[in-house]
């Protein structure tokens, strides 16, 4: 990610639009080529963080654009891993080995000569030493700097809408789970057939952790580039300013990143195989589909669960800290369509204990069968629990 004052983006008309850099472009290749050969050299040989800005800072400074400049800089440096401080209390051991050094030089004896392999300045950020650096090539500097440029301008969206045209379900399925794992406040709808279109609530929508919503939100861009047709519009916050951000499939946003779909959090692996070990009674259906909730409304599951004794499927969502708008919705559409087979839970941050859960439920106290309550991630017994009173009153 880049800060703001490494965004690049030209204003017009009342849209802004990130100035995207090209391979041949020399505000970018000269730059690029020297500057990675800096990193990969003082990876090489573990130089501080000091010698590293020392040696990069000619060429920032000579660049066409600095700020160009400044940005890839930036983006190499992200990709830098520094050797940690060890366990030690620094400023107790440097007040320890200025003493033995004054006494050594009263004796006439040099410090130099009993110097300890400990660097006593290890606790200061510029004297870390660069430990690894994951090397990237020339072209995959530029996908990152492009996408981070666009990424950046999300960081003060308002609202945004995701329009995906003539979607594989295997696209869209990467897509959703990548918002859902995000936890970003979103509403799927599908108008037309061979179109889904998806509204998200952008962090200037969202009253509380929204430096966290952010980082989400820019997130899934990655994962949206892997389409083949889509489109984004946003309402930002820029220069003072509420403008119109639009990108698509026809801009240069490329990912070197592995899919989505091959990367499950490590939270969903023990839910997983908690759930084979303690559950006799229903196995997860490893692909969650999507239902059909009317009205032009989609909704796709978390999890999904096939009952061993009457074979029914029933899918459970779950709804986090941004959610609750998103959680009033689809209590009135089961109150209205009790016949989808679908549980909730409901984390603690929106609702904390059984009494407000029954507020909440105060006018379709029949969810209560359906609705549990978690911290974080929801257990293997609650949800055992609740999909057993499910199967028995549902059709």
């Amino acid at each position: 990610m880049l800060k703001k004052e490494h965004l690049d983006f030209s204003i017009s008309q009342g849209r802004v639009k990130p100035r995207f850099l090209k391979a041949d472009d020399p505000a970018f290749a000269i730059c690029a080529e020297q500057l990675l050969l800096i990193y990969r050299e003082a990876a090489c040989e573990h130089l501080q963080r000091k010698t590293l800005e020392e040696l990069a800072a000619p060429v920032l400074r000579s660049a066409v654009r600095p700020k160009t400049a400044s940005a890839l800089n930036k983006l190499l440096l992200n990709s830098c891993v520094f050797t940690p401080a060890a366990d030690l209390d620094y400023p107790a051991y440097r007040k320890e080995c200025f003493a033995a050094s004054a006494k050594l030089l009263a004796s006439g004896i040099s410090p130099a000569q009993t110097q300890n392999d400990i660097d006593i300045y290890g606790d200061l950020p510029d004297f870390e030493k660069l430990n690894s650096f994951d090397g990237c090539s020339i072209e995959h500097l530029l996908d990152n700097y492009n996408m981070a440029q666009a990424q950046g301008l999300l960081f003060s969206a308002g609202e945004v809408r995701l329009t995906i045209t003539d979607p594989e379900p295997s696209e869209l399925r990467r897509v959703m789970k990548a918002i859902k794992f995000f936890r970003l406040l979103a509403h799927f709808r599908q108008e037309k057939k061979n179109c889904v279109t998806i509204d998200i609530s952008g962090p200037y929508a969202i009253f509380s952790q929204s430096a966290k919503y952010a980082v989400a939100l820019a997130s899934v861009l990655p994962v949206l580039s892997r389409l083949v047709k889509w489109k984004l519009e946003a309402d930002v916050q820029c220069k003072n300013r509420l403008l119109k951000l639009k990108l698509s499939d026809k801009d240069p946003l490329r990912t070197t990143k592995r899919a989505f779909s091959s990367y499950i959090p490590e939270e969903i692996r023990m839910f997983h195989r908690f759930f084979a070990e303690k559950s006799a009674g229903w196995q997860i259906v490893g692909d969650t589909p999507f239902i059909d909730a009317g009205g032009q409304e989609i909704v796709f599951p978390d999890l999904s669960f096939r009952s061993n004794s009457s074979g029914k499927i029933i899918h459970l969502e779950l709804f986090h800290p941004w959610h609750a708008a998103q959680l009033a919705r689809r209590l009135k559409l089961l109150h209205t369509k009790p016949e989808i087979p679908l549980i909730l839970g409901i984390d603690r941050s929106l609702v904390k204990n059984e009494e407000e859960l029954g507020t909440l439920l105060s006018e379709t106290p029949e969810l209560a069968l359906r609705c549990h309550l978690f911290r974080d991630f929801p257990g293997v017994a609650s949800t055992c629990k609740i999909l057993s009173r499910a199967e028995q009153s549902l059709p």
